[in-house]
């Protein structure tokens, strides 16, 4: 099968690619910067580009069996502007030259922050309505993407997959977790006592390794662990990997969450460009209780989770 790939670069990217080979897929990945690529195979052919000058490169869409698009800012904070250019519309356009050239399957990457408002995310599905709108532009921009990706006038089959919170050996958020500890800056919401759901990079590459072959038009599938946590069991253990312990300070959330929203309110008014101390997201990251059901991605695609939370942590304990 001859597969497109966008975000190989990326932390996700680079398992993505290693998983596929393993099914001698011939890959063909873009990448801004292609010395990223550290597969070099005759399997991986790179396309050198980015999403902003896609006319230069959509020929090489021409033959492919399956267009799989991760790429996006993974960042939570920004002009409205990036996310809309960056992650609605090059999604859009991927997907119209995906079946210009008679792509078979588009498989688009979102994420769980669709659903991310201000109620807890308990037990929900792939049933589960839209909020009227995510409590970040992160969140806005991938659930505007999945209505668009979604609509009826396209012939070519469309996948969509919600990653869970992305962990994992080599994962970027791990440093800011580390120096925000170590800064006195982190503290527990609710002393950590809610459940959560995180995904290994792993089981994301697994589950789009079966997406490729399995799952029909407009099927939208969750992806975790399916080891559910506490929030202050995964991030204490999370950080221990790294020799750092989290103290046990902790805020009641019913105080952070106003707060949260009246410094968003004056970052965007007077449009600091700054990260805030303090957003809705960041709060919700740590403190919105939530779970999925993913009866749905075993049943349909036969899925199940490859690496253990156990075995996950102990790799990114190893050095090399």
């Amino acid at each position: 099968m001859k597969i497109f790939i966008t975000g190989g670069t990326g932390f996700l990217g680079k398992y993505v690619i290693e998983r596929l080979l393993k099914d001698n897929h011939e890959l063909y990945v873009l990448a801004r910067k292609p010395e990223k690529i550290t597969q070099q195979t005759d399997n991986v052919h790179v396309i050198k580009g980015a999403l902003e000058d896609m006319h230069t490169w959509t020929d090489n869409l021409k033959g492919m069996d399956v267009v799989i698009h991760m790429a996006a800012p993974v960042v939570f904070w920004g002009e409205w502007k990036m996310y809309e250019d960056s992650i609605v519309n090059a999604s859009v356009d991927l997907l119209r030259e995906a079946e210009k050239n008679n792509v078979k399957r588009f498989i688009y990457i979102s994420s769980e922050s669709v659903l991310q408002d201000k109620k807890p995310l308990i037990n929900v599905d792939e049933t589960t309505p839209y909020p009227k709108k995510p409590n970040s532009y992160y969140g806005l921009s991938k659930m505007m993407s999945e209505k668009k990706v979604l609509e009826p006038d396209y012939k070519i089959e469309r996948i969509i997959l919600r990653p869970t919170f992305l962990w994992g050996k080599g994962m970027p958020q791990i440093s800011m977790l580390v120096d925000k500890v170590n800064k006195g800056q982190f503290m527990w919401i609710d002393k950590g006592n809610h459940p959560i759901e995180m995904v290994h990079a792993k089981n994301v590459a697994e589950a789009i390794a079966l997406a490729c072959n399995k799952g029909k038009d407009k099927d939208i599938f969750y992806v975790t662990d399916d080891e559910p946590k506490l929030a202050k069991k995964f991030f204490y253990d999370l950080l221990l990997t790294q020799g750092v312990t989290i103290p046990d300070k902790s805020m009641p959330g019913v105080i952070l969450r106003p707060i949260a929203s009246f410094v968003e309110f004056i970052w965007r008014t007077f449009k600091i460009k700054s990260y805030p101390p303090l957003d809705r997201f960041d709060l919700s990251f740590l403190a919105m209780p939530r779970s999925y059901r993913i009866d749905k991605i075993k049943k349909v695609l036969g899925y199940k989770p490859i690496i253990s939370f156990e075995d996950g942590l102990k790799e990114m304990k190893e050095k090399s």
